[in-house]
C-alpha cells in the first residue's frame, strides 16, 4: 500500500511539473457542469476520461451515455458518447468515448473538431488508484489555429482518499504538448467530500501552464459545486466558480431524474461576475442520458 501510494504520488508530481489541459474547455459533461465544472476528485463514470480517468474505478458499473451541449462562448456545439465499464474481475475499468465540437461565430471561419479516446484506471489497494488517457483528435478551420491540426496525446492521473469520505484528485491532461487552444497545457486538482450520505462536495482547480492564442494569458480556474440525492430518485446540483479564460465569475445548476436502468440530466452555467460592457457572458447548456447496463 505504501509503495502504491508513493508511486502516485510520483506520478502525480510528473504531471505537475509537464502537465496541461484537456480539449474543448467548455465541455466538461453534463454532471460536472451543474457543479461548476468540479469533479476531479470525484470523477467516477464518464468524468474519468473527462476529468481524471483515475475516478472511474471509484463506483462498479457499466454505463452507456451520450449528451449535447451548446456554448455561446464561440457559438460551439458539442455531441459527446461514451461507454464505461468498471466491472472488471480484475478491478481495471476502461472507457471509450468521442466527442465532437462544431462551431460559427460572427465574421469568422467556422471550425470542427473530433476528439477519441481510450481510458484505464486501476486501484491499488484501498487508498490509490491510477488512470490514463490516450487521446486523438482531429481540428479544422477555426479550431485549427495556426495550422495546428490536433494529433495525439495523454493524460495521467490519481486519486487518493487518505481517510474514508475524502478524496484528492491530480491530474495532468494532453502530456505531449500540443500547440492549440483546445489543449492548453494545464495542471488539475481537486477535494471530494463524500462524508454525508446522499451528498457529495466538490472544490477544483486548473492551472493552465500557457498563454492562450486568443486571449494572450494564463490563469487559474476555480470551481466547486454539491450534488445532494434525495429518494436515491431525483439529483440537485449547484455551483460556480471563476474562469481564467475570460476573467468572469459564474454560477451553475443541473438535475437528474434516475432509475435502475439509466437517468436523465440537465445541466446550465452562466456568466454573472465581472462582466462589463462589451463583453460576452458566456452561457453553457448541456443535456444527456445514462443507462446503466445490468450485469451478472
Amino acid at each position: 500500500m505504501r509503495m502504491g501510494f508513493r508511486l502516485a504520488m510520483s506520478l502525480a508530481l510528473l504531471a505537475v511539473a509537464a502537465a496541461p489541459a484537456r480539449a474543448f474547455e467548455d465541455y466538461v459533461g453534463t454532471r460536472s457542469l451543474g457543479m461548476g465544472g468540479a469533479l476531479r476528485a470525484v470523477a467516477a463514470g464518464d468524468s474519468g476520461p473527462l476529468l481524471n480517468p483515475s475516478g472511474m474505478s471509484l463506483v462498479r458499473a457499466y454505463t452507456v451515455e451520450g449528451a449535447y451541449a451548446r456554448s455561446t462562448r464561440r457559438d460551439s456545439n458539442f455531441f459527446h458518447g461514451s461507454i464505461i465499464d468498471s466491472t472488471s474481475g480484475l478491478n481495471l475499468a476502461g472507457g471509450l468515448y468521442y466527442t465532437y465540437q462544431g462551431n460559427a461565430p460572427d465574421d469568422v471561419p467556422s471550425g470542427h473538431g473530433h476528439e477519441v479516446g481510450g481510458a484505464l484506471a486501476l486501484p491499488l489497494g484501498e487508498y490509490v488508484a491510477l488512470g490514463s488517457t490516450l487521446k486523438y483528435f482531429r481540428l479544422s478551420g477555426d479550431e485549427a489555429l495556426g495550422g495546428h491540426s490536433g494529433g495525439l496525446t495523454f493524460d495521467v492521473g490519481a486519486t487518493i482518499r487518505p481517510v474514508q469520505g475524502l478524496m484528492i484528485g491530480l491530474v495532468g491532461t494532453n502530456l505531449y504538448h500540443l500547440t492549440n487552444d483546445d489543449a492548453l497545457r494545464t495542471i488539475g486538482y481537486g477535494l471530494g467530500f463524500t462524508a454525508v450520505t446522499d451528498l457529495i462536495l466538490s472544490v477544483d482547480g486548473r492551472t493552465m501552464l500557457d498563454a492562450s492564442l486568443r486571449t494572450g494569458h494564463k490563469g487559474t480556474s476555480i470551481m466547486g459545486g454539491g450534488e445532494y440525492f434525495l429518494f436515491h430518485k431525483f439529483a440537485f446540483r449547484l455551483g460556480g466558480g471563476h474562469d481564467a479564460i475570460n476573467q468572469h465569475g459564474y454560477l451553475s445548476a443541473g438535475f437528474s431524474a434516475v432509475s435502475e436502468i439509466g437517468a436523465l440530466d440537465v445541466g446550465v452555467r452562466r456568466d454573472l461576475f465581472g462582466v462589463s460592457d462589451g463583453d460576452l457572458a458566456v452561457t453553457v447548456v448541456s443535456a444527456g442520458f445514462r443507462l446503466f447496463v445490468p450485469q451478472p
